[in-house]
Formats: C-alpha cells, sequence, structure tokens
C-alpha cells in the first residue's frame, strides 16, 4: 500500500486546491493557495483576513512554518473554505456587495 503523505504534504496539497484557492472570507483569489489556516474554522485565508481573525484572538498557523497532525489534515479535509461558505457564512452578504 502506499506511504501515506506527511501531514505537512497533505495541508500543502489542499491549500492548492480549487475550492481553497480562494479566501472565504474577503473574496481574493491565489493561484497558488494561501499560507495561512484559521483553525477555528478550518479555512485557509488571506494575509488580510488572517490579521482579522487575530485581531479577534482566532489562532492561526502558518502552512509552512507550523507543525501539523494527522488530525488537523482530517479536520480540513472535512471542512475547509467550502464548508465555511456553506455553513459559517451561509447568510452572510455576498463578497463585494
Amino acid at each position: 500500500s502506499p506511504v501515506p503523505p506527511s501531514p505537512k504534504a497533505a495541508i500543502k496539497k489542499l491549500a492548492r486546491s480549487p475550492p481553497n484557492l480562494t479566501c472565504p472570507n474577503c473574496g481574493t483569489y491565489s493561484k497558488y493557495g494561501f499560507t495561512t489556516i484559521c483553525i477555528k474554522y478550518h479555512t485557509f485565508v488571506c494575509n488580510a483576513c488572517k490579521s482579522s481573525h487575530q485581531a479577534v484572538s482566532h489562532r492561526c498557523k502558518s502552512l509552512t512554518m507550523s507543525s501539523w497532525d494527522h488530525g488537523e489534515v482530517l479536520a480540513l479535509q472535512t471542512k475547509g473554505n467550502d464548508y465555511a461558505r456553506r455553513v459559517w457564512l451561509a447568510y452572510a452578504p455576498e463578497v463585494g456587495v
């Protein structure tokens, strides 16, 4: 059987998946993905939104400078930016409106 990827490699792959290339908070698009994850909502966010999350004490982790475990990978696989848009942001105004 194939060797499972390290948590860090799995997180990097998730960061580049199409649903996670658009910040769920502001709609900014990054063709290479974002380097910050908001732990509270399991979302990949842009640097501006990272600062906003941190301002209200939401824990954010760096894609490259933090250590990751398989539980965090699983949470990001089952949640992520699409989940946040459907659940947490379902009744928020559309981005740019």
